[in-house]
């Protein structure tokens, strides 16, 4: 008798996203590990914050303990818009596998990246 396969649910890794701001500085926070599967979410809050062409946008990625293609995909869109615009976005805390490949990637030459507790 033949012993019946394990079924394979797919869970779906949540982020979650902090923000706040005022007219002059929007701030994110993103815990999480950023996916193919949810990086829409962090998407839809940048693009959101960026509409109001705030002069500076920070995001704390202290939080995230791995990011995937289309997060960085989603934060050089982020990037793209926000150098159009002339906002400045600010990226920090970024640390053990999204440092890696930020990286290896050479994004880390494309971002405004502050160390976490680093002053403006």
């Amino acid at each position: 008798m033949k012993k019946p396969l394990p079924q394979v649910t797919a869970i779906l890794a949540e982020i979650s996203i902090l923000s706040h701001g005022t007219d002059t500085e929007k701030s994110f926070a993103i815990q999480g590990r950023v996916t193919v599967d949810n990086s829409d979410q962090m998407r839809r809050a940048l693009v959101t914050a960026l509409r109001d062409k705030p002069p500076s946008i920070a995001v704390d990625l202290s939080g995230v303990s791995y990011i995937d293609s289309s997060g960085l995909a989603t934060l050089i869109e982020a990037a793209r818009i926000a150098r159009n615009q002339r906002t400045r976005l600010v990226l920090s805390g970024i640390r053990d596998q999204p440092r890696y490949f930020f990286a290896v990637t050479h994004l880390d030459r494309l971002f405004d990246i502050r160390e976490q507790g680093a002053t403006k």
